[in-house]
């Protein structure tokens, strides 16, 4: 291997250890919205409350860390940000908005909750194209702390929080 090659493999993040460090974030989260729900009122309502809550407080605060690199990677897959640098900037205080709303008691509030699920199937949008392209996007969706490959799994974050919306009017 020469020099370049060296160099160039040492500059791409490892895949293995990046999502052993987003299930380590996943745990965390779980394990801080477990203990934010009240011990005297742990039912699924309140843990999803809680959980939507601590995600996207968690994953706005990753994004604001450099708030600068993930608008412009933002805008590489979504559908809105590819046509608004202004949404790919505000999307992290979007979503710090969101959690804070949760964690302050409002996941019954139909508007919080319609509103979620129309920003997260939004964004599902432009990952379920990119992935289907096959394009070599990067998911910005922590930040760039966890450098891993636009896939399935911000897929599934998307319509996972999508659906915990839409559970979340239903209960």
């Amino acid at each position: 291997m020469d020099d370049h090659n060296h160099m160039m493999h040492h500059n791409q993040p490892d895949t293995k250890l990046e999502y052993l460090k987003f299930v380590g974030v996943m745990l965390v989260i779980t394990a801080l919205a477990y203990i934010w729900t009240p011990s005297d009122s742990i039912t699924v309502f309140a843990f999803m409350e809680s959980f939507m809550g601590v995600f996207f407080v968690v994953f706005a605060a990753f994004k604001l860390i450099n708030i600068r690199e993930f608008a412009y990677g933002f805008q590489s897959y979504d559908i809105i940000a590819k046509k608004s640098l202004a949404y790919a900037f505000s999307y992290p205080f979007l979503q710090l908005l969101f959690g804070v709303l949760y964690l302050a008691g409002s996941g019954n509030s139909l508007v919080l909750n319609g509103v979620v699920l129309v920003v997260s199937l939004v964004s599902s949008i432009g990952v379920a194209k990119s992935i289907m392209s096959k394009e070599d996007v990067h998911c910005v969706c922590l930040g760039n702390i966890i450098k891993l490959p636009l896939s399935r799994i911000s897929f599934v974050e998307d319509v996972g929080m999508a659906l915990m919306a839409i559970a979340m009017i239903v209960l």
